[in-house]
């Protein structure tokens, strides 16, 4: 999920990346050069079945 505040730049967005043993979404924001970077993460555990 991305965030668009006027024509085509983007300010910030949501990435989901997935592991082994759990996931993750990544808060990122981008610097106006192009590069993102990442303020904060989240882990979702999945579940034993």
């Amino acid at each position: 999920m991305a965030t668009q505040t006027n024509g085509s730049s983007t300010y910030y967005r949501y990435e989901l990346v997935h592991g082994d043993d759990a996931d993750f979404i990544a808060y990122q924001r981008n610097r106006g050069d192009g590069v993102w970077q990442t303020f904060s993460t989240w882990m979702i555990p999945r579940s034993a079945c």
